[in-house]
């Protein structure tokens, strides 16, 4: 019987206990569920106080209300209140609070750097924000950073110090947060500062802000080649230029900077036009330009302190606009409309420098064309002129020495390399040297140009190495260029060549990287040549998870041409086969489309698409009729 009351004892104690702990757990769970639960009501109440005028009792009851058990959440409410009610000190220690106890919340990370960026404490909120760059907070990091930049006493930054790569997320973090195309625009220039033009566009917007945003990504899609997109955009940009009003304030300058705009805009309009090969809407554009210009003041063309929006003034644009009419006139045969617009073009524009080598090419080629067979000599004795010999008289021709004597005066003005090679070029074609003379020019001038060991110019460069390629002087060639791109790029001469250009490839200029596939195309590498044309060539990037290969803005068409026949030799006839026949849609030159065509038509042969190959070389004919191994081959496959 003690036995059975002792274990009732102990069965009571154990329940008791039980209900206790039972007890203890409703009472802590129902207070928890409480205070999280009343916040709001609470809250609303101080909210009330607050609206009503009643400061105190709006204080108190937060400062009741506010635990460290809250979660940072609800915290943050609390902390909304104090900033309403001016309790800044408060509100601040709160935030600390919350932070030793969740240190990588974003949010609290957030709010804390918005309090030290307002009290200027710029060195604590850099150290604070950074965690915060590449989210959704990521402007405050990018605002922290700039700020420590600009506000660094005594520290002297140029337009580099912001143009590195570490700035790219800190331009996209500010757009985060201020959706200011101007940030978008920062990114992009970094990228096309380094050639990087895909890398540029894919910071593209979704909608422009003004004209001026407008026309820079309009550069940014021509750029990419990207000409349907260029020529939209640019449309759009002419659209919000039209309706933009000029700032009162210096009213003349801002008129005069609105007629350049609206003249590069429509100058660039014209050149894609003339890549989406639709030349007559170029060649309008740009006489619908010529015109526009006539009506201007004379103040308006000449006022020389006024630029375009980006630094390129209205002479720039008028240049651009006249040698291009000159290339159209060109394309058609109109020789007499090319002669105005180029002798314009170089009298106005003495130091332009395409318009001085086109001027050259076309002094050089109208020298070229004779008519003085036996019978015409015979005819013109007699005084009798046919309409060919008329046609060939009427024919306007520079003398070479007058495009040469215009190069060297602009030559003395500007030191330009570009021009200075186009001037040798052209003194190259006329003086008819010997090869030894050839050969003492290219060193001579190499020697003059010389800016270290095995470094000068890149125009320099190319011309020599161009140079003794045409003498056949291969692996000479071949070890100027090793050793100019090794000094120019600073390569390990430990280390062997390709490796290193590898390794800079993303520095080094395209015709430099063309070269050494050439060269390595030349020693038998066909692999490591094909590496290398390809990066010339394509551009791949990551779109939707799937890899996507599209031609490059960099590719040449001697490089796609070169690239498609090393597919060809190494067994890869659907890459040639495709390859070829987009260098024959982008050439605008009738004997290279007519070439890649032909060796389409090979290719076809080969694999026993004959009915294939036979339209391809009936097109290679139609465009070259010249072209006797098109004509060959075409013949044996009808036979």
């Amino acid at each position: 019987m003690k036995s059975s009351l002792k274990h009732y004892g102990f069965c009571k104690i154990y329940l008791m206990i039980v209900a206790a702990v039972m007890f203890c757990g409703c009472f802590f769970s129902c207070s928890r569920n409480i205070t999280v639960s009343s916040l709001t009501g609470t809250l609303d109440e101080v909210d009330r106080y607050i609206i009503q005028g009643q400061s105190e009792a709006a204080l108190k009851l937060l400062v009741k209300t506010d635990k460290k058990s809250l979660p940072p959440v609800a915290r943050l409410g609390i902390y909304r209140r104090y900033v309403k009610l001016g309790e800044t000190a408060r509100a601040e220690k709160l935030i600390k609070s919350c932070l030793k106890k969740n240190p990588n919340d974003k949010q609290l990370l957030a709010v804390y750097s918005s309090i030290l960026l307002k009290k200027k404490n710029i060195k604590e909120a850099l150290a604070v924000s950074r965690k915060l760059s590449g989210t959704e907070y990521g402007s405050l990091y990018a605002e922290a950073l700039l700020r420590s930049r600009l506000e660094n006493a005594g520290a002297v930054y140029s337009f580099d110090d912001f143009c590195s790569d570490d700035y790219v997320q800190v331009y996209l973090d500010a757009y985060s947060g201020s959706k200011d195309n101007r940030w978008l625009r920062n990114c992009a220039v970094i990228n096309l500062i380094k050639g990087k033009t895909e890398q540029a566009f894919a910071v593209y917007p979704k909608t422009f802000q003004d004209s001026t945003d407008a026309y820079f990504w309009s550069l940014v899609t021509y750029d990419n080649k990207k000409f349907v997109d260029a020529a939209e955009n640019l449309k759009t940009a002419i659209t919000l230029l039209d309706r933009e009003i000029s700032d009162e304030y210096d009213l003349k300058r801002n008129i005069h900077i609105k007629r350049n705009l609206s003249l590069k805009i429509r100058a660039l309009l014209a050149d894609s036009y003339i890549n989406l090969s639709e030349e007559k809407l170029a060649e309008k554009e740009r006489n619908s330009l010529l015109e526009y210009i006539t009506t201007l003041e004379d103040e308006a063309l000449n006022s020389g302190d006024i630029n375009i929006a980006g630094g390129i003034s209205s002479d720039d644009v008028l240049s651009v606009i006249y040698l291009n009419s000159a290339v159209w006139a060109l394309t058609r045969d109109d020789l007499k409309g090319a002669y105005n617009l180029l002798s314009f073009c170089v009298q106005h524009w003495p130091d332009f420098v395409p318009g001085l080598i086109a001027y050259g090419n076309y002094a050089y080629n109208s020298n070229q064309l004779k008519l003085d067979d036996p019978m015409t000599q015979e005819l013109r004795k007699l005084g009798i002129r046919s309409m060919d010999m008329e046609a060939y008289d009427e024919l306007p021709k520079i003398p070479v020495e007058d495009a040469v004597a215009r190069m060297e005066d602009s030559l003395g003005r500007f030191k330009n390399f570009e021009l200075y090679v186009a001037k040798l070029d052209l003194e190259d074609k006329i003086q008819n040297y010997s090869d030894k003379a050839y050969y003492g020019k290219i060193y001579n001038t190499i020697e003059r140009n010389t800016l270290g060991t095995n470094l000068y110019p890149p125009e320099i460069a190319r011309y020599a190495v161009h140079g003794l390629l045409m003498l056949d002087r291969k692996e000479e060639a071949e070890s100027l260029f090793n050793s100019y791109i090794s000094s120019r790029y600073q390569f390990d001469d430990q280390k062997n060549f390709y490796d290193e250009l590898f390794m800079h490839i993303h520095e080094i200029q395209k015709w430099e990287v063309e070269y050494a596939a050439w060269f390595a195309a030349e020693a038998g590498k066909a692999k490591l040549s094909c590496q290398l044309y390809e990066f010339v060539v394509f551009n791949e990037y990551i779109k939707d998870s799937k890899k996507v290969r599209e031609i490059s803005p960099r590719a040449s068409i001697p490089a796609m041409m070169n690239l498609s026949m090393i597919y060809s030799s190494t067994k890869q006839k659907s890459e040639a086969l495709a390859l070829y026949g987009k260098t024959a849609n982008l050439s605008q030159n009738l004997r290279v489309k007519s070439e890649a065509l032909y060796r389409v038509g090979i290719l076809y042969n080969e694999m026993d698409k004959i009915e294939d190959a036979i339209k391809s070389l009936k097109y290679s004919v139609y465009l070259n009729p010249d072209h006797s191994r098109a004509r060959l081959l075409l013949a044996k496959l009808k036979g």
